[in-house]
């Protein structure tokens, strides 16, 4: 059975993180270049981000009587599989778990301006993910 007390106090905590992503969005791409401390938050929340869904994706797809996802990025999928969120949106954000973990493992060198410029995309996609596990929800009543 869906904790749906523990998946809205997760998407509570997600919808803090985008609203910690807002200012940065609104700087420069040449001050979020010049500025360890703005590149280091954004890279950080989207990790959080990024983990955070997938913690509710893993919840809802193994109490739907599923095997948990094997990754950050299957998670998605997996989500859309029981319901959780729209294929849509799972094959849009899917990519942010190979972001995530480009980030936290540093397998390869951080393109900057690549992240900066996917900011935007991540807070309305995750914004979208959060509405979607709302109505989710709210269906289970």
């Amino acid at each position: 059975m869906v904790d749906q007390e523990l998946v809205r106090r997760k998407l509570s905590r997600l919808n803090m993180y985008l609203d910690k992503l807002e200012p940065i969005i609104k700087r420069s791409l040449n001050e979020y270049l010049s500025d360890f401390y703005l590149k280091s938050s954004a890279e950080r929340m989207i990790q959080l981000i990024v983990e955070c869904a997938s913690d509710i994706n893993s919840h809802v797809v193994v109490e739907s009587g599923n095997r948990p996802p094997e990754d950050y990025t299957s998670s998605f999928i997996r989500a859309s599989e029981v319901g959780l969120i729209k294929r849509d949106l799972a094959d849009r954000i899917k990519g942010s778990g190979g972001m995530r973990n480009i980030l936290v493992h540093e397998y390869m060198d951080i393109d900057d301006e690549k992240v900066y410029k996917t900011l935007p995309i991540v807070l309305s996609d995750y914004k979208e993910y959060i509405s979607q596990v709302d109505d989710y929800l709210d269906n289970l009543k």
